[in-house]
């Protein structure tokens, strides 16, 4: 073929061949000649004419040859070398969404996704990372989140677990219904308390806004019936002890024990120990509380009083602190106000003499910091209140406590009888029958303790009327704080009673219960509920002194149970020693006593829907609160954390179906 022609056909070959999508899965040059083709799949040579070629690509032969090897049949070579990386690009998708859902807002992926493409260039992986706020939001609501979540409904399905529930109001006045579960997690070996639900009680579709008892039980029972999760592994109930939770008829506690015969109703005691002190302190004066507010007022927004005060402070070589706001809902924090208060009165006084002549408003503070009785009553309040609190941040933990439940309150109310009360009458009387307003067993006013400091500071008035005033409102405030107790926890309630006889140290001591029978009546959604099984699981329990020596008696209460059901029988294959007394004794460990978990559930809601974020939806906050709480579950962090291979297939176009969002969201 002449030259010029040679090239005319080349031409017009290139341009012609570009255009089949399909060419270079079945035609080469044949090698030698620039003139003939072969079809890789017939095996026949033609020439390398465009209208050879195509009469060769519609004929019947070749469809028949290439059928087996079109795309849709086969994966394409180039495609299985991208996948790998395709699939790191879809990790690090993944991890950057938790590190958003754990740490940030979800605005701030659109500057980092574009950050880590500009300093990361040389990476394939990052350069092929495409994530913004949408995408983002639709990884965290539809992929990481129901993963989760159903992980935890795993959990829950085949474990029994309590419920604990609270109500609150957001930054944007939403109304949200928080929902706790606890139970033992067989995987990690303890008793956990894990978030389930957030629900918002109203929004613009709600035609109905009352909170009422019926409308939360059906919420919460809803967000169970959704998941397939039976109600028969429910076991206990904890909230605070307003009547919408805990009244005696018409509450969300009482449709649970119609539901779930044999349910355990627990008040929050932390709930209970707040409203105690709160009320006590209503006894003392007005002035003791009003003070601290006017000191706080009086400094919180005036830089210049602030750096007068330190000056003082620096020439009373005193600790240079701020003073601290009382706060309105929480009266238990006014601990730290009195304390700050004490610790800072010489210096307080210093400059409030140089200020009350100038300033009307410092005349009132002035005149408590100059006034001893004031000063008794705060050495009353610092030496009272760390009582209330000390025991407040003790159930508020995570530990296990419900088996001691009953020995911390008993003990802290005599502590506050014996204060008032004689001693003979206390020690001999059943707790429940005591009665703190009875007179007749009071002690005389001068023979009440008050504190040290206390003592100190009425030596030096001399006013006597103001002396016996002031020891009738301490004695006072023990007595309501007294009754108080008396009226929001049962000293006699035979379950909890029961319950405390089980706790660890009396379970490996010698003074030990000879028998677990006397739980089976009281926790009957707990307990076998066969003759047959009820006594394989005392015999249990009268044999595991013999095997003491095999397990670490200074492990909490649920890690020692824990052990207790992986002690196995080398000689009959393996078998466990004890197959029903762990789990019954961790199912009572798993029953609430507070539901200050909820009151965590909302904090970690205040940090994630913000005053800017306002308009955050809830579907997001409860992505960004399961993907925290599973993140943490084994104590990492975003850093540790690999997309498993499930993320990853979810990982697609139809995690955009369902998405809730707002561009707003994150920036209003």
């Amino acid at each position: 073929m002449p030259l010029r022609k040679q090239s005319v056909y080349k031409q017009r070959y290139k341009t012609e061949w570009e255009k089949s999508p399909n060419y270079k899965q079945w035609l080469k040059p044949v090698s030698g000649d620039d003139t003939r083709a072969m079809c890789t799949f017939c095996k026949k040579e033609f020439l390398a004419k465009i209208s050879d070629i195509q009469r060769h690509y519609e004929s019947a032969n070749h469809k028949k040859q290439a059928k087996p090897f079109l795309d849709n049949k086969q994966t394409l070579i180039t495609s299985v070398v991208q996948k790998p990386v395709e699939k790191t690009c879809l990790e690090a998708e993944g991890a950057l969404a938790m590190y958003v859902a754990e740490h940030s807002s979800i605005q701030a992926i659109d500057h980092l996704t574009e950050l880590c493409k500009n300093k990361f260039s040389d990476s394939k992986a990052t350069s092929e990372i495409k994530m913004h706020r949408t995408k983002c939001t639709a990884v965290i609501q539809e992929v990481l989140a129901p993963h989760f979540k159903k992980n935890l409904r795993t959990d829950i399905s085949n474990n029994s677990y309590s419920l604990i529930i609270d109500e609150s109001t957001d930054v944007s006045v939403n109304k949200y219904l928080a929902v706790v579960v606890r139970y033992f997690d067989p995987m990690i070996g303890k008793v956990i308390t894990r978030f389930w639900n957030l629900i918002q009680l109203f929004d613009e579709k709600t035609t109905d806004h009352v909170a009422n008892a019926e409308k939360l039980f059906n919420t919460v029972i809803g967000s169970f019936q959704k998941y397939e999760i039976p109600t028969e592994n429910i076991i206990g109930f904890g909230s605070d002890g307003c009547n919408t939770m805990m009244g005696c008829n018409n509450s969300v506690s009482s449709r649970f024990r119609q539901r779930c015969p044999g349910i355990i109703v627990i008040k929050c005691i932390c709930h209970s120990l707040h409203l105690c002190a709160s009320d006590a302190c209503k006894e003392l004066p007005l002035n003791c509380e009003k003070m601290a507010r006017n000191i706080y007022n009086y400094f919180k927004s005036i830089s210049k009083r602030q750096s007068e005060l330190k000056e003082f402070q620096y020439f009373a070589e005193a600790d240079v602190h701020k003073i601290l706001r009382p706060a309105q809902t929480r009266w238990l924090s006014l601990n730290a106000v009195v304390q700050r208060i004490l610790e800072q009165w010489d210096v307080l006084r210093l400059y409030f003499n140089s200020k009350w002549l100038e300033e009307s408003e410092c005349h009132d503070i002035h005149a408590c910091l100059n006034d001893p009785i004031i000063k008794a009553y705060y050495y009353f309040l610092a030496w009272m209140l760390p009582k209330f609190t000390t025991l407040n941040s003790c159930f508020q933990s995570e530990s296990i406590l419900i088996t001691k439940l009953h020995g911390k309150m008993t003990d802290f109310y005599k502590e506050l009888l014996l204060l008032v009360l004689h001693r003979n009458y206390v020690n001999s009387a059943p707790i429940e029958t005591i009665d703190p307003m009875t007179e007749i067993n009071h002690k005389d006013l001068k023979d009440i303790y008050l504190g040290l400091g206390v003592q100190k500071e009425l030596d030096s008035v001399e006013n006597e009327e103001r002396k016996l005033t002031l020891r009738k409102m301490c004695k006072n405030f023990i007595i309501r704080a007294c009754v108080g107790l008396r009226k929001r926890y049962c000293f006699n309630d035979k379950i909890m009673t029961e319950i405390a006889k089980f706790d660890l140290e009396k379970v490996i001591s010698d003074d030990r219960e000879e028998s677990v029978s006397s739980l089976f009546p009281l926790l009957p959604r707990i307990a076998p509920t066969s003759i047959q099984h009820q006594q394989e699981l005392d015999d249990e329990w009268r044999k595991l002194p013999l095997y003491y020596k095999d397990l670490d008696l200074s492990q909490p209460p649920d890690v020692f149970w824990h052990q207790v059901a992986e002690l196995r029988d080398q000689h009959r294959e393996g078998n466990t020693y004890f197959q029903h007394l762990p789990k019954f004794m961790l199912a009572i460990l798993s029953l609430p006593h507070s539901n200050a978990e909820c009151e965590r559930v909302f904090s970690r809601v205040n940090d994630i829907k913000t005053k800017k974020r306002n308009k955050l939806l809830t579907k997001s906050i409860k992505g960004n609160l399961l993907s925290q709480q599973a993140i943490q579950r084994h104590g990492k962090n975003c850093v540790d954390f690999n997309p498993t291979h499930a993320m990853i297939a979810k990982h697609n176009n139809d995690m955009y179906k369902n998405i809730e969002t707002i561009i707003l969201s994150d920036s209003d």
